[in-house]
Order: C-alpha cells, then sequence, then structure tokens
C-alpha cells in the first residue's frame, strides 16, 4: 500500500512539473528589443546575465548595437539602460508563479552586442549561466566573472583582459592582450595563438593549454590538479625557465635550454640573457613545455 501511495505522489509531482512548463511554455511570448548608441557617449559597457547566452562581435558603424531575443512572460527579460558615460544591460530569469515558483521554464535567450572598433574604453561582463562569446573586437579593459558556462575569445584585442571562471571552459585564440590574467576553480583553459607581455593562469581544477603563444616578458601557470601544455610559436631567444610539479614528470623541450637544476620535481634553466620569464607550478599533473 505504501509503495502504492509512494507511486501515485511521484506521478502527481512529475505530472505537476510537466503542468507547469508547459502553463509557462502558453504564457510566455516572444521577446525582442533592439537599440543603438552613439559609441563616443559610451565609455564603459556593462552586462549582467543570469542564464542567456551573450555574443560580442564587432560593429561595422561607429554605433554600439544591441538586441535580444528569447521569452518574455511578465515582465521584459532584458533591459537596456544608459547611466551618464555607462551603458548597462541586465538579463534576469523570471520564475513561474504559483507552487512552482521556484523554477524558472522557457528557452534562453541570446544578447548581442556589437561594438565599434576602439569605440568602448571598458567592457564588465557578469554572468551566472550561460555561454560567452567575444568576436574581433577591441577595446581597453575586459572584465568577465563567469559562473557557469563555457567562455571562447577569439580575435580580440586590448590593454588588459581578467577572466574569472568557477565552472566551464575558457578558450582564447588568436587575440592581442596586453596583460591577460585567467583564473578558474573548476574547468579547462585553452589558449592558441595568443600575444602577451604579461599573462598568468591559474587553475584549481582543470587542464592548461597553450599553444602557438608569442614570446612575452612573463608567463606563469599555476594548477593544483591538471596538466600544463605549453608551445611557443617561435622558438624563445631570451627565457628564464622554472617549471616545478608535486607528483610527476616535467618535460622541458626548448631549444638553447641551459638546465641550472634538474630534478624530478623542478627544473630550472635559461635561454640567452633569460630577460622574459616562464613560470610554471603543478600540484598534481603532467608538465610539457615546447618550442
Amino acid at each position: 500500500m505504501k509503495k502504492i501511495i509512494t507511486a501515485t505522489v511521484g506521478l502527481v509531482v512529475i505530472g505537476g512539473l510537466a503542468f507547469g512548463a508547459y502553463t509557462y511554455n502558453v504564457e510566455a511570448k516572444s521577446f525582442e528589443k533592439n537599440e543603438s548608441y552613439n559609441a563616443e557617449n559610451i565609455e564603459t559597457l556593462k552586462v549582467y546575465s543570469d542564464s542567456w547566452e551573450v555574443r560580442f562581435k564587432k560593429s561595422n558603424s561607429n554605433e554600439v548595437t544591441v538586441s535580444a531575443e528569447g521569452k518574455q512572460k511578465k515582465k521584459e527579460p532584458v533591459t537596456f539602460k544608459r547611466n551618464g558615460d555607462e551603458l548597462v544591460i541586465k538579463q534576469k530569469d523570471q520564475k513561474n508563479s504559483g507552487f512552482f515558483g521556484g523554477f524558472s521554464f522557457g528557452s534562453k535567450g541570446t544578447i548581442f552586442i556589437n561594438v565599434p572598433e576602439s569605440g568602448v574604453d571598458n567592457i564588465e561582463l557578469t554572468n551566472k549561466d550561460g555561454d560567452i562569446e567575444m568576436n574581433k573586437i577591441s577595446t581597453n579593459n575586459i572584465v568577465v566573472k563567469n559562473n557557469a558556462g563555457d567562455g571562447t575569445i577569439k580575435g580580440v584585442s586590448a590593454n588588459s583582459g581578467k577572466f574569472s571562471s568557477q565552472d566551464g571552459m575558457l578558450s582564447v585564440e588568436d587575440s592581442s592582450i596586453e596583460k591577460l590574467k585567467v583564473t578558474s576553480v573548476s574547468g579547462d583553459n585553452y589558449m592558441k595563438d595568443v600575444s602577451s607581455s604579461e599573462a598568468k593562469v591559474t587553475s584549481e581544477d582543470g587542464v592548461v593549454s597553450i599553444k602557438d603563444i608569442n614570446e612575452g616578458k612573463s608567463l606563469d601557470v599555476d594548477t593544483e590538479a591538471g596538466d600544463i601544455e605549453i608551445s611557443y610559436k617561435k622558438a624563445p631567444t631570451s627565457l628564464a625557465v622554472s617549471a616545478k610539479s608535486n607528483n610527476t614528470d616535467i618535460n622541458l623541450k626548448l631549444d638553447g635550454l641551459k638546465k641550472s637544476k634538474d630534478t624530478k620535481k623542478l627544473k630550472k634553466g635559461k635561454i640567452g640573457q633569460g630577460d622574459n620569464e616562464l613560470n610554471i607550478s603543478s600540484g598534481d599533473g603532467v608538465i610539457t613545455v615546447a618550442d
């Protein structure tokens, strides 16, 4: 008898969830919003997203154009607001009312932001749960705070870029960021063909792969758990190298590297005068560096 009651309750709950989702989808309407702003009047672009995808790309005009496409139940899910020289874009999830008030139903949407080249000095993005794309944009400073979701950065030019992620993959490709800082709790980090004078990558748990990087003033990579793989686009000519790992192998395949220390857990050396620095540390992971 108890089993029958338990099964019945389960069916009621599942049926209620399905009905709630159905009711939400019936009530939800298509949402579209488009606005354009003169880039000369905007110094900082701030974006806050609960769950929608956010896509940045280069604009072919001198205007910042913003559009949003998704679902709307009651209030507008996305708002645009000018605040002095700031443009603030906010996307907030809408909860279903009644018994299912704690649940959000319906399809996620997308926010598209087109930025002119050298049009906006600062871009700040705070993302709770949604994928991020930045393609062929140029700015002075980029700050991305990502809770969950993957980030793809391609063809981006900036003086400084700070990317932090709690849970999600980050890919940076074909970009020039003079001062680059990447902080990751859980998730893999991939970089390819990136030019940076000062770069620092810190990861608690995840692979760090840096390929075809240009020799810069300093590159620091630190992981608690996860393999580290680094390759240079051109063989370094003046590089001081320090690599340490607690539990696994260190493989340094660099032409002209003269080692000053060579143990299983620590390897040091330099190429040429050693004017630039490469510092690598892994608590538990294989380290491989090649030119």
